[in-house]
């Protein structure tokens, strides 16, 4: 039968390798000493010639990477030995101009590994270092959709993992699951990020620490404004030991936390970063009017809070649904379960107002926790049928006018013919008059250089 191609582990790699970026079909016998960043998943293909099977690699050194494909029996060879992540001094295979329809890497190139290909798989001692050609945020703006760029920038802002709907291809109805942040930088612009497969389990949303991410080969995009993400082809490092990641990191820590960002994307969500508005400017510069909601942060209080009426709802602990009481029990109408006991959840309206002025505003469980001082709305509730009226709305009022940092989202609604603006909370977090100060100091300097 055929060799397995792979030979001994070699912690040496003794040997010149060719740089991926010197690799043509003009080259004769080449090597490449280099880190398998991607490994495809094994397809299946038909066409005149008849079926078959392939999977692709990329191959990464410090100077570019490379696209590599297995067919057939190389395929079926190959396709279980291959690990991602791993370290390969790799010779043999046909180099031919790369398919950019399918191919995302940075050469003009890709190859075909044939029936001469051996990867030899080489210690860590060996790993090429990646070189990074970072583009700052404010330049995204002018490139064209479809670039493959290097990125480095804060993370301000994860959003929980969500999932989407594939609607073409061969995974056509499938769901897969993405994570959403914003990062930032020392153009002072920020940027929504988007990352797929592996790369979106490297941040999360309960992470407060502004890790420092890097990125080669990602993506330009266009929907809902300029926006970056993750391909198979990139390569995810937090808090690199690298000088521009060092640099940024510092950068950050004492001058850009302070900071107030505007969003590359032209809205889009964002952290707490989120460029920063007063109360008068949602109704004088049309906040929340345009084809997507506005995201803004807002310094200020709130200085009335709901509790006649619906503050609160019954719901499934499961699922969050709203429940209906079913005699002693509780009926989730979605799923028909009957539920022994429900969990209570805040939809407050509370006023929000600043020196400009006032504005409704409408927060969830998580952040109608906050507002009413950590309390959750099943305790609100059982305070209310325990001690009765007057303990009730001493909660309420004694959760008033307390100073805040809001994030906040702003779109245009129609309720019986009638147009209003709705203003949600996204997020809210207590006034740091020290953080406050640092950053009016800032808006002083500026004005002031």
């Amino acid at each position: 039968g055929r060799s397995s191609g792979i030979l001994h582990m070699d912690n040496s790699a003794s040997g010149p390798a060719t740089p991926i970026i010197s690799i043509t079909p003009y080259v004769g016998k080449w090597t490449i000493q280099g880190r398998l960043t991607v490994k495809g998943n094994m397809r299946f293909y038909k066409n005149q010639k008849g079926e078959g099977r392939l999977f692709n690699i990329d191959l990464m050194d410090s100077t570019g990477d490379i696209r590599g494909t297995f067919f057939n029996d190389d395929a079926d060879k190959w396709y279980s030995s291959l690990e991602d992540n791993k370290v390969y001094r790799v010779q043999g295979g046909t180099v031919k101009p790369a398919n950019k329809q399918y191919n995302q890497t940075r050469s003009e190139w890709e190859i075909t590994f044939g029936r001469d290909t051996t990867f030899e798989p080489l210690d860590e001692k060996a790993a090429p270092k990646v070189s990074y050609q970072f583009v700052k945020i404010d330049q995204v703006e002018q490139l064209e959709v479809n670039s493959i760029i290097d990125i480095l920038g804060i993370v301000q802002h994860a959003d929980p993992l969500s999932e989407i709907t594939v609607k073409s291809g061969a995974n056509a109805g499938n769901k897969i699951s993405k994570r959403d942040v914003t990062i930032v930088d020392q153009s002072g612009k920020s940027i929504r990020l988007t990352l797929w497969d592996e790369a979106k389990d490297k941040v999360n949303e309960s992470d407060n620490s502004a890790p420092v991410i890097a990125i080669k080969n990602c993506k330009v995009g266009d929907f809902q404004g300029k926006n970056v993400s993750t391909t198979r082809s990139s390569m995810v490092q937090v808090n690199p030991d690298m000088p521009d990641a060092h640099q940024l990191r510092g950068w950050y820590d004492f001058q850009g936390k302070n900071a107030a960002f505007t969003s590359v994307g032209g809205g889009g969500g964002g952290g707490m970063r989120d460029p920063r508005k007063t109360i008068s400017q949602i109704k004088g510069e049309n906040l929340g009017h345009g084809d997507k909601p506005d995201y803004f942060t807002m310094r200020g209080w709130v200085s009335f809070i709901k509790k006649d009426g619906t503050w609160c709802y019954a719901a499934n602990p499961k699922n969050k649904k709203k429940v209906i009481e079913n005699g002693d029990a509780w009926l989730d109408e979605s799923t028909g379960e009957i539920l022994a006991s429900c969990e209570r959840r805040y939809i407050l309206g509370a006023v929000a107002s600043d020196h400009t002025g006032s504005h409704w505003v409408s927060a969830f469980n998580d952040q109608g926790i906050k507002i009413m001082g950590g309390r959750s709305a099943d305790e609100v509730f059982e305070i209310n049928h325990s001690e009765g009226e007057s303990s009730f709305n001493g909660l309420f009022q004694e959760n008033n006018f307390k100073p805040y940092v809001f994030k906040l989202r702003a779109k245009s609604e129609t309720w019986q013919d009638e147009s209003r603006v709705k203003v949600v909370v996204q997020d809210i977090t207590p006034l740091n008059f020290k953080d406050g100060s640092a950053e009016l100091l800032n808006l002083i300097r500026a004005y002031n250089p």
